[in-house]
């Protein structure tokens, strides 16, 4: 990671959160802390931390424009290290970073705080996202030729129109499958019939004002159309 020669709380936010092992350079961090010399910043750092744990250090050869070879050496740090490079310089330099650092932390653990109530807040989101697809798929009619599932063709298409309609209306509000459970005179009965017909209204009526917006242009229409096509028939 290529640090800037001014550290700002976005550089120690940008630290905190990166997942390289050793993203600072020693090179230009003995300066930022505040270490008056070089030499001195790595005598700290060799005997207060373990290479390989803390930094890493890396000896390379090159050749030197003269023709010699010249020695050179990269050392990079942990985050930690260099936060704790910063308290033993003992410069306002150095305190000046740890208190970003401070700041990174605790706007962590605020975050994993957060964390179960925007969990929360989704589920909920969810469920009245659910609620309100529910409610407008019971608004919507389905089409009079739509078949509803566990019918058998021929039976199907002996049965009355004003039957099917009610038998839409089950399967599209009650889930009924006529495979999975026997089909209960009540449920065709003039009083079942009033008594399924209030309940349509009463899930519309509980539509929240919120959510009232979303589909009340096309609750008013449909509605319309399902009484017009079917409701007026079945009494």
């Amino acid at each position: 990671m290529i640090i800037p020669f001014q550290f700002t709380f976005e550089t120690a936010e940008e630290l905190y959160n990166c997942d390289e092992k050793y993203p600072v350079d020693f090179e230009i961090a003995w300066k930022l802390l505040g270490y008056s010399r070089k030499d001195s910043a790595k005598r700290k750092l060799i005997g207060y931390f373990m290479q390989d744990t803390d930094y890493r250090l890396h000896s390379n050869v090159e050749s030197a424009p003269d023709g010699g070879l010249t020695h050179r050496e990269d050392i990079y740090l942990t985050v930690e290290c260099f936060k704790e490079m910063g308290m033993l310089a003992k410069s306002e330099e150095g305190k000046q970073i740890r208190k970003y650092f401070l700041q990174c932390e605790a706007i962590a653990k605020q975050s994993v705080k957060a964390i179960p109530r925007l969990q929360r807040q989704i589920q909920q989101l969810q469920e009245n996202f659910d609620r309100l697809q529910s409610q407008v798929q019971k608004i919507l009619p389905i089409s009079s030729d739509f078949t509803p599932p566990g019918w058998d063709a021929e039976v199907w298409r002996e049965l009355p129109p004003q039957d099917k309609r009610h038998f839409r209306y089950l399967y599209q509000n009650f889930n009924f499958h006529p495979e999975s459970e026997a089909i209960d005179p009540s449920l065709i009965s003039a009083e079942a019939r009033l008594q399924q017909r209030q309940e349509m209204e009463r899930i519309v009526g509980e539509v929240t004002p919120s959510e009232t917006w979303r589909i009340d242009d096309a609750k008013q229409e449909l509605l319309a159309r399902f009484w017009a096509e079917g409701g007026a028939n079945d009494e």
